[in-house]
Formats: structure tokens, sequence, C-alpha cells
């Protein structure tokens, strides 16, 4: 008899043990997205020392972008309406934004994002400090917690195709930080260097390798073709990458298919 009674308290207080651990995985607090900022740093690094080198910047860069990750920018809308708030939109307060996404475990991770102006010429604005970023996953910065994520239709990013000679078959893809144009690619088709702002050049390319890893590069880096040329008429088919340009040296020649950038 006291034996039964011990197993059933013993089962009980597992019940509650097991209840109570659902309920903190339920309740726990969703990490913090805080925007980088890097680009903006590397103009004031600049601004202040204008004879510093590229390859000093780069390296000032670099060593940011490992502490805070660097600001890739989605125009998607869904965090927006998932919390209720108009597309493309300002506010004179900071507004919080939450949403969960899943990780490589199938664990939906609760986020919070906090902004002002998520406001875009093209659908929202919203930047996501990352680490890295491929075709199957993404590495964000939450905090000081790197969090490895599945990708998602509702959080997508800049994409660029590396096209073969027939300019049909996808060979590679990278993504990009910013709506922009691609500016360069490796002599061996393995990386493509794109501006780290629209405006402002501190003398630097981001540096983007096929396998999602980034890194800011001096302009003057050797082996990159920069020499293109824009191939009109092109038809990217449904999905709207219709911008393309020829990458060539007297040897070489790769083809860069992305979306026009938003105006």
């Amino acid at each position: 008899m006291p034996e039964s009674r011990s197993l059933i308290f013993f089962i009980f207080a597992l019940f509650i043990l097991s209840g109570h651990q659902s309920i903190k995985a339920q309740t726990r607090k969703p990490f913090t997205i805080k925007s980088s900022s890097v680009a903006k740093a590397l103009y004031e690094k600049k601004q202040k020392n204008p004879r510093i080198s590229q390859a000093a910047l780069a390296a000032f860069g670099n060593t940011l972008i490992k502490k805070n990750g660097l600001d890739f920018y989605s125009d998607n809308c869904a965090i927006a309406k998932a919390n209720k708030k108009e597309e493309s939109g300002f506010s004179e307060e900071l507004t919080t934004f939450n949403f969960e996404v899943e990780d490589l475990g199938g664990k939906n991770i609760p986020f919070q994002l906090f902004t002002n102006d998520w406001s875009a010429a093209c659908g929202c604005s919203f930047d996501f400090p990352l680490l890295a970023i491929n075709e199957k996953d993404w590495t964000i910065l939450a905090g000081n917690t790197p969090v490895k994520l599945k990708r998602t239709p509702d959080i997508d990013f800049e994409e660029v195709r590396l096209l073969d000679k027939t300019k049909k078959k996808i060979l590679r893809r990278w993504f990009k930080p910013l709506d922009n144009e691609p500016e360069g690619i490796s002599a061996d088709g393995t990386k493509i260097y794109v501006s780290l702002a629209y405006d402002e050049d501190p003398g630097l390319f981001l540096e983007i390798s096929g396998n999602g890893t980034f890194q800011i590069v001096p302009r003057n880096t050797p082996n990159i073709i920069k020499t293109s040329t824009k191939v009109v008429n092109f038809d990217g088919g449904s999905d709207g990458f219709d911008a393309l340009k020829q990458f060539k040296t007297k040897t070489k020649s790769y083809y860069l298919n992305y979306l026009y950038p938003c105006t």
C-alpha cells in the first residue's frame, strides 16, 4: 500500500512538473532585435579620420559585424499584418512588432522588434541584424545570442542569382542586405560584391559567399570582376527577376540576375 501511494505521488509530481515546463515554454520572453547600424558607423569613422585606409576601415566594420550583426532589409509586410499595423507605416513613437520564426529543430522562437518607421517605396521596411544567410537558413543576432532559423516566405531578403550561359538555369544564389545592384563577382564565381549603403561610399564592398557568410573588404581587393554590361529586355519570368548584368573578362563571363531596385 505505501508503495502504491509513493507511485501515485511520483506520477502526480511528474505531471505537475511537465505542465509547469510547458507553461514556461509558451510564455518565455521574446528575443529583442536591434538595428546594427554598421554602415552609419563606417561613415562616421571615415568622416572623423578621412585618411584611414580601406583595409583598416574594413577591419573596423568586420569587428562591428561580429558584435552587432549586419542589417539585412526585408520589404515583406507579413509582420506588420500579423501585428495589425498598416503597411508601410510611420509612428512618432516606437512601435512594437511581435512575431515568431521556426528554428532548425522545428520550435517557434519568439522575437520582438521596435521601430517608428517601417515605410518603404515598395511594401514595408524591416531590418534584421544577421550573421549569415543562405537558401536554407539564416542566423540572426538577437541581443547577444546568435539564433539559427529556417527560411520563411514571410521574411524574404534581396536575392542575386548566378545563371548559366543559356540564362535559364540557376547555378548559385546569394542574399544581399539592400535593394541595390551587384557591383562585382569574384574571378571564380563564388562571391559577389555589393555596396554597404545607398549614397555614402566609404571605399568598401560587402563580400558575400555562396555559403551565406559575408565580410567587408576594400574595393581594391584583387580578383574582383567589376566590368559589367546590362542585358536589356531580359525576361526573368513570373517572379520578376528581370534585371541581368554580364560581368566579363577576356577569359570569363558571368550572368548575375536580380530584381530591379524599387523606386
